[in-house]
């Protein structure tokens, strides 16, 4: 027997020459298997000069001493994968803050043409090339557009010219009115406006794309920001300015909309307005225990508490005592302890200054099933199973302890990357499978693909194996963030599938072997593998077991402990020995899977 851990999916990565697929053989497969087929000759040909070292030494998965380099290569991904998780760290690496509110134009669309905006306020100020739609109603009956000429005025019949340029609509219209009152008695004047006017204006300065642009009238900085695509690295996204006859009449902060929530331009652009991004002058970063860690701009006069503000606050979780400013003085970086909050409102932000606030290392855990108080809880560093146990006020007197799930983010990441692995074993056999064409050959094929479309579909699963009956193991098992903790009830059943007269589940009997429980399902099909017979326990070890048909059955040897709960799986026979090998792991990570979701159930209780 061999006893095989589901803590970690063993990782196996090779590497074969890209060759000519037959098309017929790839359209003999699911559509699923045959793209990723496809896809994985392809990069083996975009790669196939490069120096890389081939972990086996032919295609064919056949020899003694392509086991071993598998094996070497296993452990060594293994342990590099671990000490790259260390105690509490992850894979992804943390991000590199970045300046907020600089990803804000990259929603807008870029475009030079004018934007076709009807619908102005009444605030709207009329000019040159604006279009006016007059209907009368009464005496004189007519609708008409009446463009604004150059010098600010239309002219409506029986009536002549009104100056209309620099007013707003609703003054515009008033005036209007009032002049066909007097021009007509009982007529009713409607005034609206047709055609907005286009500007041309200079965006200049620190924009991303400075030049002049065609805007219409109705147009505002943000606006004129948003063709130009936006502010480049240097420039400020807090002062940037509306210049009109060589004077600043307006200055948009970004910040006043994207923290304050305030939107109040108030000028329309006019042709020949010159809007410059003024150079960013003053970046201070901010990280650790806040809602909002990024890089601020901040204005000249500005304190820290400004930047706190911000960055929404400081976390519940921030330790208020341990907050470390770091600024460059005289050329050295020095780092300024803050020894109470008060301290921010007086001390002025200086270009470059990073502000850091340690956060207490809580960390959340979740436990469900057989405890007392099922849910989630924040654990202090350093906490362990047997806290979170307590916390949720103990088992209660049907907890399974030994069917335990426990799950872990690290070893899901782990798990994961084993799954690809796998999953690529899995598409390099059946491409050396395809070469050999017997009826035996076909069958072992239709049951390889079966086994990984099964293996692509199945969730990778942070399972560690832990013993939650041993007080030890619960006291030296440390709580990470986001680990769960399932405890099913006492399970009276085993589950019995694969090639067998009847799957299903089989009442536990005390001291009964896995004959007893094959018998109580009919038995084994002809084809069934006597050699394989795979038994998922509990606690979410894993054993392969063999049967061996000129062994007396019942000699100790070869009897192997049954638990409740305890799954066996019998799977069918494979010709090759490659194909049972990379079946056996892809059946350990399916069974794998199966024992979560068959505790999760036992978990849930009226």
């Amino acid at each position: 027997m061999n006893k095989i851990k589901l803590a970690i999916i063993p990782l196996i990565s090779l590497s074969l020459a890209a060759q000519e697929l037959d098309q017929d053989f790839l359209n003999s497969l699911p559509d699923d298997i045959k793209n990723d087929l496809t896809e994985k000759n392809s990069k083996t040909r975009e790669s196939s000069g490069e120096n890389y070292r081939p972990y086996l030494n032919s295609s064919k998965l056949n020899k003694d001493e392509d086991l071993l380099v598998l094996k070497q290569r296993l452990e060594y991904d293994l342990q590099e994968l671990e000490q790259r998780l260390g105690s509490d760290d992850r894979l992804v690496a943390e991000e590199e803050p970045q300046l907020y509110g600089a990803d804000f134009f990259n929603t807008f669309q870029t475009t030079y043409m004018p934007i076709n905006e009807p619908n102005p306020d009444s605030g709207y100020l009329l000019d040159i090339g604006d279009i006016l739609e007059i209907q009368l109603v009464g005496q004189s009956n007519y609708i008409e557009d009446f463009p604004i000429k150059g010098d600010g005025s239309i002219n409506l019949p029986d009536i002549g010219k009104i100056n209309v340029a620099g007013l707003s609509i609703s003054q515009a219209s008033k005036l209007i009115k009032s002049k066909i009152n007097l021009a007509f008695i009982g007529t009713e004047a409607f005034i609206s406006l047709s055609e907005i006017r286009d500007v041309n204006v200079l965006v200049s300065g620190n924009a991303l794309n400075p030049g002049i642009y065609t805007l219409i009238g109705n147009s505002n900085i943000l606006h004129a920001l948003s063709v130009a695509g936006g502010i480049n690295e240097q420039g400020s996204i807090r002062e940037i300015n509306l210049i009109r006859d060589n004077e600043v009449i307006e200055s948009l902060d970004l910040y006043d909309l994207l923290i304050n929530g305030e939107y109040d331009l108030k000028k329309r652009l006019r042709s020949g307005d010159v809007i410059f991004v003024e150079p960013r002058k003053n970046v201070v970063t901010i990280s650790g225990a806040v809602k909002r860690p990024a890089k601020y701009e901040v204005l000249k006069e500005q304190n820290l508490s400004s930047i706190i503000s911000y960055a929404n606050g400081l976390k519940r979780t921030a330790d208020r005592e341990n907050i470390f400013l770091e600024r460059i003085l005289d050329g050295t970086l020095k780092t300024i302890p803050i020894r109470n909050e008060i301290q921010f409102e007086t001390i002025k932000a200086i270009d470059g200054d990073s502000i850091y606030i340690r956060e207490y290392p809580y960390r959340s855990a979740k436990v469900s099933g057989a405890v007392l108080k099922p849910g989630s809880y924040n654990m202090a560093a350093g906490e362990t199973i047997n806290d979170l146990i307590d916390k949720a006020g103990g088992v209660t007197e049907n907890a399974y302890l030994f069917g335990g799930v426990y799950l872990n983010e690290d070893a899901k990441t782990i798990n994961k990357k084993s799954k690809q692995l796998l999953y690529e074993l899995f598409l390099e056999n059946i491409l050396s499978m395809s070469e050999t064409a017997s009826a035996e050959a076909n069958l072992d094929l239709t049951q390889i693909v079966g086994l990984a479309q099964e293996l692509k579909k199945s969730e990778s699963n942070g399972r560690v194996v832990i013993n939650l009956l041993d007080e030890d193991s619960l006291n030296l098992n440390k709580i990470k963030d986001g680990d769960e903790l399932i405890i099913p009830e006492v399970n009276n059943v085993v589950y019995v599938y694969g090639e067998l007269s009847s799957e299903g589940a089989v009442m536990f009997e005390q001291n009964k072997g896995l004959d007893f429980f094959i018998d109580k399902s009919g038995g084994y099909k002809k084809s069934a593998d006597l050699s394989s017979i795979f038994i998922l326990h509990p606690n979410g070890e894993s054993e392969m077991y063999s049967k061996k048909r000129n062994i007396f059955e019942s000699s100790p040897q070869n009897q192997i402990k049954i638990y409740p709960g305890s799954i066996i799986f019998v799977p069918r026979a494979l010709d090759k020995s490659t194909s049972r090998r990379i079946a056996a792991q892809a059946y350990v990570t399916i069974l794998g899977n199966l024992g979560i979701s068959l505790a999760s159930l036992a978990s849930l209780n009226d």
